[in-house]
């Protein structure tokens, strides 16, 4: 086994998946509800630079391309892409961005009741493009850290 593809899946254990071992879907879907105004209250806190324009592009940008991976549970399989696709438009306004990444969270959060209602068991997986296959408790678990540690790059 080669080494980085080892060292990825060790870590996505270690960060992702451990941490939503035995949670529950109430569990789960409060930590993700809770997690949106803590986001946004974090970017409200910061200017509009360059910078920060694109960190949460970025953020907004990879919560999407989750979501579109999540959707593969109800709608099958789709060719694989890259969280790029999903990045909003350079020339959005950083106000406009803000919006859209609550939105974004609000998505998240109708698509975790969704897959819920759906029966979607918290223990399938998806591939994730550098993790490998994550399950959906993970997947879930990894949209909320992954924006806050992006976020907590703004200055």
């Amino acid at each position: 086994m080669a080494i980085v593809p080892f060292l990825l899946h060790f870590v996505a254990g270690l960060m992702l998946e451990r941490p939503t071992r035995g949670v529950t879907t109430a569990a789960l879907l409060q930590r993700l509800e809770q997690s949106q105004p803590e986001l946004v209250s974090y970017i409200q806190q910061h200017a509009d630079t360059p910078k920060n324009r694109a960190l949460l592009g970025h953020i907004i940008g990879v919560e999407r391309w989750a979501q579109a991976r999540l959707r593969q549970c109800i709608s099958g399989p789709s060719a694989p892409d890259e969280s790029d696709v999903y990045v909003p438009a350079q020339d959005v306004s950083f106000s406009d961005l803000r919006t859209a990444a609550s939105r974004t969270r609000s998505d998240s959060v109708a698509l975790f009741s969704e897959l819920s209602d759906a029966g979607m068991p918290l223990t399938r997986t998806i591939v994730h493009n550098q993790f490998g296959a994550l399950t959906v408790a993970a997947w879930f678990h990894y949209i909320v850290k992954h924006s806050m540690l992006e976020a907590r790059k703004m200055r």
